[in-house]
């Protein structure tokens, strides 16, 4: 019952999101989110660029496989309990590998990885996965076209979620 009492007086309040674009590191084209609670992305962009350079560090060391993409978007969630960090990669056209990194609000730039002991997205950050989903299909997998790499990069959600 405890649970049902947590959850009835729970308060869903939205945030922002903005697409700040794509950048390259090596072979990764990567797109960038930031989810923050009211501020606008410019007013946290030490702890975007320190999410930028784990991400680098993450994907330096992934060795290249027939599977990869080299596709990709980060989300960072400035939020309540710190700042949250995921790496999204799309991996043999249509799965999407995770890794999952936490800061403290005290210090936004170190992340430490938490991919092992942290469940998933949280409904913010699913909001921006559902979005490159079906970005992804209308860009790459499914369009009439073929692939559209740079129709895919350009676009990005940006408002409230």
């Amino acid at each position: 019952m405890q649970h049902l009492q947590r959850l009835a007086a729970y308060q869903y309040r939205q945030r922002i999101v903005s697409f700040l674009g794509a950048r390259t590191s090596g072979r990764w084209r990567i797109k960038i989110n930031v989810v923050t609670l009211s501020a606008a992305a410019s007013d946290v962009t030490d702890v975007v660029e320190a999410a930028w350079d784990t991400s680098e560090s993450v994907l330096r060391t992934l060795p290249e496989t027939d599977l990869d993409t080299n596709l990709g978007f980060l989300t960072v969630h400035v939020g309540l309990a710190g700042v949250w960090l995921l790496i999204d990669r799309w991996e043999n056209c249509d799965i999407l590998r995770h890794h999952h990194f936490h800061a403290t609000l005290a210090d936004p730039a170190r992340f430490a990885d938490v991919s092992q002991e942290h469940y998933g997205p949280c409904v913010w950050e699913l909001a921006v996965q559902a979005f490159e989903r079906q970005t992804w299909l209308d860009h790459v997998l499914a369009n009439p076209a073929g692939p559209d790499i740079e129709g895919y990069l350009s676009v990005g959600l940006n408002g409230s979620i």
